[in-house]
Order: structure tokens, then C-alpha cells, then sequence
């Protein structure tokens, strides 16, 4: 009568289908001799294989096939790991990153991302040759293909493939993907093997294939950030940066020889900055250049101009466009459409209210998106909350929204994004000074989502943040015919690039709205970017382009009856004469300024023109006077709220309560004022309190104060690139 023990068998035999030979397997993994083979244990798997011919009745043929099925015992060690080039520069920190990794106790899992052609399988094979001697029960590797012409390696085959590289005969495979993981993970329990993984599509498409001993090791290379696989398993990941233009020389020099790159080193240079970094670009380019022309390297260069990504064609898996196609074909439709309309996004990165402006979704799409991008290597967050890509990949996304999108939808994008940075400036300059010459627009488009800046703070910190992203705005809407956004985007940044000091910026933003408004034939666009220019003119110490800008906007502002306008191009030209000493001069047109003001009822311009004519009433020497028009600006400051006037009003107190002969009085209102532009942050005027404070501590015999006080002015004027640096300098030498 059957056993229990051979009816199980033969249900099983029968479940599964198995042949002898599969069951002859089954007989060696369950007595576990293929993870102790060299225990000794051929004996216990015969006497399994014998009882079981006893219960099947199969003849002793069992017995007979349990010597075919093991695996040869002079088997080899395997040693996969591909042929490396020795030559890698330019990663010594990621080196000495993933040597750190092998100190661990527990096993190394080492992640190596990056976007396409930045080099991770080079480094990875470099590392894995260096490190092999720890590893002397063998190294296994696997190519992926998960980004790439082909379909991802399927992990059972891999997995099939290992077992047998391993010594497990065929037979003895087990069919499941599960079962033939847990025999991996046993094959390696307490042996020491390093195993690589390269092109890994996602963490799914790992997991499967990782060691469960300590004693083992992984290196994984992927587009992706396996962010997935890092959070259950503790992985280590090194996310590989773009090559600085010096290592990309080095690189160059490497390929080509020392020589060739030192004789052309600006043409060096360049070549550097058109594979934006990437080493698989660099290797593309070297490949192209001919040593027999006189210059090779800028003969490259020179056709590279007109020919950027079709110059970096290697052929073969060496086609940049063919590279990053693969990173492409694995995004999901969101993700791809995004990455399409950022090659018509104007700016040089994108934050989240960006990219739903300019997709036109929602903020939680947006972040989807970005986030699947940023897994993919396809953005990089460098700042937080702000992602951008490399040269080459914003080429390769222009090309692609041009192939993909319908002209319609990419114009809708860039209109969707200039609204959006046009509306967000409006709404967060009203907090950085009082409105004086406002601006009235129409609603946004659909889909633009301005920011609503309710706050001086988060104004200052949004204009900071987009900086030179709303610079590349302005360019972009020149460039393409945008006229309105155009002029009126330069208007609403004057207030930003003024408080931050941001001079050279503030010119080119005026003479681009100028040159449109004139293009466009308004006037009074024309004489807000003339008045502008006056003032950053007089910013800079520059009276007599001040001068020329200031009357030509006092001219067109009396044509188009703007009387606010108007006396605002007064106080700039009353100010430039102030400062060359012209105080009549001065005091007329603060006068003109100061009437103009009442006329509109503009009670920050009228405080803004009383200060201006207490200080020049100052320096004619009539201190009293000066004293009460200082404090009238100064309670009409108040009232409007305006701090930053009120910071220069006590700054102007502190100068008359100086020449009055009161130092305690003059010190205090300096002190105030520089207090309140460092917490607004206007860096130029705390430095000309601190300077103004500097003088007052010198007049007390105070020295070291002084030497202080102006050494703050100086950095301050020094770290803007502003020409009064030189006069406090003239103090500190003095």
C-alpha cells in the first residue's frame, strides 16, 4: 500500500506536470544539495531518489538520473564582469562614495542614477573591477536593457541564467520566477559574490535579483532613481553629476591626447560646453574629431554651430537623440508632455506652478509629472522646489514639442506662462513699494494660475526664486512677439531688481521695453521705460543718461496726461542734480514733483517729494527747515504704510540731526534706517545708512565704529558691483 509520503509525491508530480529528470532536480534542492555541495550530501540525495523509486515504481530510474542532474564539480568560479575602460575622470568623490558603501555590515547595495550618457555603467564597471578581489566566490552580470531598443530582460530569465552560472543544472531550474529567486537567494547565503545589475528599468525589475546574504554585494545602474528599492532595502544611491567644462577637458585629453586639447584649449572649451557635460557626448565628439586637419578641434566646433544634436550621431547605441528616446518611451503621457513643452518654456528651470501653468493642469498633475521626470533623470531638482536639465535635453525636448505638439497648443503654453509670471509679478510688486505708477491688466488666460502673494515676504521670496526665469520671460516675449507682456513685464520687476540691486539686469530689461513700446507705438509705455531708465541711470551714478531719459518721460507723460508719471521723472532728475551739487536745480524739480503729487493726490509721491526737499533744503544749510519737511514726509510715510520710505526718511533725519550737532539723534535714525532695509532686504540703502552711521562715529572720535560701519557699506557695495564702493573705500584708507 502507497505511503502518504508517495501519494504527496505523486499529486505533486502530477500538479506540476514534472518529468523524471524535473523530479530528479526537485530530490537535489530538497535535500539541500545545491547550497552544500561541497558538504557532501550526494549520499542523502540517492537515498531520496531510492525511496522514491520505491513509492513511484519507476524502476530505480531515479537513482540512475540523480548523477546527470548535478551540476559538474569543476565547475568555474563565474567572473561576468564585462571589459572596462580604466581611464574614468572626473568621479574620484563618487569612488570614494561607493567604497564607503562596502563598510557596512550588512550588504552593500550600491544604486548608481543619472540621466542618459552621463556615464554610470563606466563608473560602475570601473568600481566593480576595482573592488572583484572581495569577492572571490564570483561576480554575476546581468544587462537589463531597461531603457533601450529592445524589451526590459525579463527577471525569471536572468534569474535562470544566474542559477545555472551557478552550477544548478537546467533540469533542476525551478519554473517559478518565486522559487527560482529563493533558490538564488540560498545558492548565496553566506558566500561572497558581487552582483551587477546595469540598465535597470524600475525597482521591481531588481528586486527580485538581490543576494538576501551580508556577505554579498550589488551594483545597480539605472535611469531611474529606484527610489522604491532604496526605501525598503536602506540601498546606497550615487546620483552622478554632468561634467564640469574642466573635467569635460580632461576627458577630451584622455581620447585624444594631451597635446591636441592643449594646443586648441578655447576650442577645448567649447566642445565642452556643447556636450553640456555628458560623457557619452564627449566620447561622441572625440570619435568625430580628424587629426589631419590643421585645427581639428574648432573645425569641429565650427560645424557644430549649425548642427548641435545631428553632430553628436556615433552611430550605433552612440545617437544622442536615439539615447534619450529611450528615456522617453517610458514615460507616461503626462510625464512625456510635460517634457515636450519645456522645450518651449523660456526660462532656465521650472518650479511646480510653472509647469501647471505651462501644461495647464493642476498643481497636483504638475507635481506627478515632475516627480516621474525627476525619478527618470530627465530633470534634476538642483534647488528645492526648482528642476531644469541639461543643454542637450532641452534641445532634444524643443525638437520633440516641435514634432509632437500642434503649433496651437505650444503657443498656448508660452501664453499660459507669460500670464502667469506677468500676473504672480503684479501681484507681489504691490508689496515691495507703494503703487506709484500702476499697472491695469485684463484676467489671465485659462490654465495660467498666478501666485497669490499675500505678503511682503513670500513677494520678495518668489521674485528671488524667479529671478532668472522672469528675465528669460522677458527676452523670450521680445523675441517671439509677445509686445505687451513684453513692455509690461520689465515695468512690475523694476521694483524687485531696484530693492535687490540688481542694476545691469534693470537696464536690459528697461531698453527691451523700450525698444518694443517704441515698436509697438505707446507712448505711454515708451515713457514708463524712459522714466525707469532714469532711475536705475541715477542708481548707477550715471546723471547724464539719467538726465536724458528723465526729460524725454516728463515729455511723453504731459502728452498722455500721466501727471503721477510725470512727477515721478521730476524726482529722478531732482535727485541727479542733488547729487552733482546743483541744488537750485534740485529744488525745482522737487517742487514740480511735490505739486504734481497733490495735483493727483499721490500721498506717497508728495511724502516721497517732501523728503527730497527736506534733504536738499539740508545741504543749502537751513538744518531747521530741512528738520520739518523731513518730519511732515515722515507722517505722511506712516500713513501710507510704506516702510521702505520711511527707512529713507530716517536716514535723512539722520543726516540733518548730524549737521544740528546732535549725534545721539543722528545715530539713532541711522541706526533705524539701516535696521529696516536689512529686514526688507535692500541691501544698496543699508549701505548708505551704514556709511552716513560711519560718518557720525568718526565725527565722535569713535574709530574702530566708523572703520566697522563702512567696512559692512563696503562689502554691501562690493558684492553689488556699484561704483560708490570706491568713495567708502577713499574713507577706510583716510
Amino acid at each position: 500500500m502507497t505511503s502518504a509520503f508517495g501519494s504527496r509525491l505523486r499529486q505533486a508530480r502530477q500538479a506540476a506536470g514534472w518529468s523524471l529528470r524535473e523530479l530528479a532536480g526537485r530530490v537535489h534542492y530538497n535535500t539541500g544539495y545545491l547550497s552544500k555541495i561541497e558538504n557532501g550530501l550526494r549520499p542523502a540525495s540517492v537515498e531520496l531518489a531510492k525511496r522514491c523509486d520505491e513509492e513511484l515504481g519507476t524502476g530505480g530510474a531515479l537513482v540512475e538520473l540523480v548523477p546527470r542532474v548535478l551540476p559538474k564539480s569543476n565547475r568555474p568560479t563565474p567572473r561576468q564582469l564585462p571589459a572596462h575602460d580604466p581611464r574614468v575622470v572626473g568621479r574620484v568623490d563618487d569612488l570614494r562614495a561607493l567604497d564607503r558603501t562596502l563598510d557596512s555590515d550588512r550588504m552593500t547595495i550600491a544604486v548608481i542614477s543619472g540621466t542618459a550618457g552621463v556615464g554610470k555603467t563606466t563608473l560602475a564597471l570601473h568600481w566593480a573591477h576595482r573592488i572583484q578581489s572581495r569577492f572571490p566566490d564570483g561576480q554575476l552580470y546581468a544587462g537589463m536593457r531597461g531603457f533601450g531598443p529592445q524589451a526590459p530582460l525579463d527577471t525569471g530569465r536572468v534569474l535562470r541564467g544566474f542559477l545555472q552560472d551557478l552550477g544548478v543544472a537546467p533540469q533542476a531550474v525551478p519554473a517559478e520566477a518565486d522559487e527560482r529567486a529563493a533558490m538564488f537567494r540560498s545558492l548565496l547565503a553566506g558566500r561572497r559574490i558581487l552582483v551587477m545589475l546595469d540598465n535597470v528599468r524600475d525597482s521591481e525589475h531588481a528586486r527580485p535579483l538581490l543576494p538576501g546574504s551580508s556577505t554579498c554585494a550589488v551594483i545597480i545602474t539605472s535611469r531611474d532613481r529606484l527610489d522604491g528599492l532604496v526605501a525598503a532595502t536602506g540601498a546606497h544611491r550615487r546620483c552622478l553629476d554632468l561634467f564640469t567644462v574642466a573635467t569635460s577637458k580632461e576627458l577630451l585629453a584622455t581620447r585624444l591626447g594631451e597635446r591636441s586639447v592643449a594646443a586648441e584649449p578655447h576650442a577645448a572649451a567649447e566642445l565642452a560646453k556643447f556636450a553640456a557635460g555628458l560623457p557619452l557626448a564627449l566620447s561622441v565628439l572625440a570619435s568625430r574629431i580628424n587629426p589631419a586637419f590643421r585645427t581639428p578641434l574648432q573645425d569641429l566646433v565650427d560645424d557644430l554651430q549649425t548642427t548641435r544634436l545631428d553632430g553628436l550621431n556615433g552611430g550605433d547605441d552612440l545617437d544622442l537623440r536615439t539615447v534619450f528616446s529611450w528615456s522617453c518611451q517610458r514615460l507616461s503621457a503626462g510625464g512625456a508632455r510635460l517634457f515636450r513643452l519645456l522645450g518651449v518654456y523660456p526660462g532656465p528651470d521650472i518650479g511646480m506652478h510653472a509647469a501647471a501653468a505651462l501644461t495647464g493642469t493642476d498643481l497636483g498633475r504638475a507635481r506627478r509629472d515632475i516627480a516621474e521626470l525627476v525619478r527618470a533623470h530627465m530633470l534634476a531638482e538642483h534647488r528645492p522646489g526648482r528642476f531644469g536639465c541639461h543643454d542637450l535635453l532641452r534641445v532634444y525636448a524643443t525638437e520633440q514639442a516641435q514634432q509632437d505638439e500642434p503649433a496651437a497648443e505650444r503657443r498656448a503654453a508660452v501664453s499660459r506662462v507669460l500670464d502667469h509670471f506677468l500676473f504672480s509679478a503684479v501681484a507681489g510688486d504691490r508689496h515691495l513699494y507703494g503703487s506709484q505708477s500702476g499697472i491695469e491688466l485684463d484676467v489671465p488666460v485659462a490654465g495660467a494660475r498666478p501666485r497669490d502673494l499675500a505678503d511682503y515676504g513670500k513677494a520678495v521670496r518668489w521674485f528671488e526664486e524667479e529671478h532668472q526665469v522672469l528675465m528669460a520671460c522677458v527676452q523670450h516675449a521680445a523675441d517671439d512677439g509677445w509686445d505687451v507682456h513684453a513692455w509690461q513685464l520689465p515695468r512690475v520687476l523694476e521694483g524687485y531688481l531696484r530693492l535687490r540691486g540688481h542694476w545691469q539686469d534693470w537696464v536690459h530689461a528697461q531698453h527691451i521695453g523700450l525698444a518694443i513700446a517704441e515698436r509697438a507705438g505707446s507712448e505711454a509705455a515708451q515713457a514708463d521705460a524712459h522714466r525707469s531708465l532714469a532711475q536705475v541711470y541715477y542708481s548707477l551714478c550715471e546723471y547724464g543718461q539719467t538726465e536724458i531719459h528723465a526729460e524725454r518721460a516728463i515729455e511723453l507723460y504731459g502728452k498722455v496726461g500721466d501727471r503721477a508719471g510725470e512727477a515721478l521723472a521730476h524726482r529722478h532728475l531732482a535727485w541727479a542734480y542733488q547729487d552733482k551739487t546743483d541744488y537750485q536745480r534740485a529744488m525745482f524739480h522737487h517742487r514740480q514733483a511735490l505739486a504734481l503729487f497733490r495735483w493727483s493726490r499721490h500721498g506717497l509721491g508728495e511724502a516721497s517729494s517732501l523728503n527730497g526737499l527736506g534733504w536738499t533744503t539740508a545741504h543749502l544749510g537751513d538744518y531747521h527747515a530741512a528738520l520739518g519737511l523731513c518730519r511732515q514726509a515722515l507722517s505722511l510715510a506712516e500713513k501710507t504704510g510704506d516702510r521702505h520710505l520711511q527707512a529713507a526718511i530716517h536716514d535723512s533725519l539722520g543726516y540733518v540731526h548730524h549737521r544740528l550737532g546732535a549725534p545721539g539723534e543722528a545715530s539713532a535714525n541711522y541706526r533705524i534706517a539701516i535696521d529696516a532695509f536689512r529686514e526688507l532686504g535692500s541691501s544698496y540703502y543699508e549701505a548708505l545708512s551704514l556709511n552716513n552711521l560711519g560718518d557720525v562715529q568718526l565725527d565722535e572720535l569713535d574709530t574702530e565704529s566708523a572703520t566697522r560701519s563702512w567696512r559692512a557699506a563696503k562689502a554691501i557695495l562690493d558684492c553689488l558691483n556699484h561704483p560708490r564702493a570706491a568713495e567708502v573705500a577713499a574713507k577706510l584708507e583716510r
